[in-house]
């Protein structure tokens, strides 16, 4: 099989198809020890650099898998990493009683805050550009779901008086997929971030932008765990949340846009949680989402 053509693998025995996740990778556990993923697209100097990011992490963090080889195999690039054990957190989740999913939210926000530890490259692009760019290419196109949506007239006009806050805004890694479906949980336990295709530099405070679409939604206590670990169960300071909250707004204009371009089959989905997103900013007149300023009693 694989190990035929995949030196790693020559002594493996064991290769169990995986049929889980969005992503378009085709994924294998070897013997209970790796996971192999096949990427269709082939773009080996992509994996590669994912790979050189994504073990700088596993450094700082065992929870972030070690990647121990990348390479093709039959006109496909592959990437070979830790398996980790656990079940995907928008299913574990719920099952878990609410002291225990905080919990997990806390050991998560811990990840992510060792992850945000290690800077982009000094030559890395200025983030503060790269994002007013991309609000000016979607803001037309916005403007269009607007006027068939009168409820989101707020969201463009708020961007547009919060954009300053992106001055000077730090770059670092960052997954860039973070929700439920990409940890992985033991028993009662986070045993790992996965998914890690979109691994990136940007704004730390950015990795929270889908919290309201994908994370509440699937654990509130959890989600409060999360952002509690991450800043050491101090208090939020009010920057924290000013930004999230201008992440939240820039979040729903591309997902308004993407589900009435491109994700049709989302696009219900999206508006549900565009709408759960606006009430719970109050239409971005408050700083602090209702989820977290009325915190769950653990």
């Amino acid at each position: 099989m694989f190990k035929l053509g995949i030196p790693f693998l020559k002594n493996c025995t064991s290769f169990q198809l995986i049929n889980e996740g969005f992503s378009d990778d085709e994924k294998w556990c070897v013997d209970h020890t790796y996971l192999l993923r096949i990427s269709p697209h082939g773009d080996l100097n992509k994996l590669q650099r994912q790979a050189e990011i994504t073990n700088q992490i596993h450094v700082k963090d065992v929870r972030i898998p070690y990647v121990h080889d990348v390479g093709m195999y039959e006109g496909k690039a592959y990437m070979i990493l830790d398996y980790l054990s656990g079940e995907n957190g928008e299913v574990a989740l719920p099952t878990k009683s609410i002291e225990n999913q905080y919990t997990i939210g806390i050991q998560v926000g811990e990840t992510l805050k060792n992850m945000h530890s290690i800077p982009a490259p000094h030559n890395y692009p200025s983030w503060e550009q790269t994002w007013r760019d991309r609000v000016e290419r979607l803001t037309p196109r916005f403007e269009e779901i607007v006027s068939k949506h009168p409820h989101y007239q707020n969201v463009l006009p708020f961007i547009f008086d919060n954009l300053h806050l992106l001055e000077n805004r730090p770059s670092s890694v960052q997954h860039y997929d973070f929700h439920p479906g990409n940890i992985l949980i033991h028993k009662d336990t986070f045993t790992g971030l996965i998914d890690m295709q979109k691994i990136t530099y940007a704004d730390p405070i950015n990795e929270f932008y889908k919290m309201e679409y994908f994370n509440v939604p699937i654990s509130r206590s959890y989600s409060q765990g999360v952002l509690d670990g991450y800043h050491d169960k101090q208090t939020i300071p009010s920057s924290f949340w000013e930004l999230h909250r201008l992440y939240a707004a820039i979040h729903i204009v591309s997902a308004e846009v993407w589900g009435h371009e491109g994700g049709i089959k989302q696009l219900g989905k999206f508006q549900k949680y565009t709408r759960f997103t606006l009430i719970q900013f109050d239409d971005f007149k408050s700083l602090i989402p209702k989820w977290y300023s009325s915190k769950v009693t653990l």
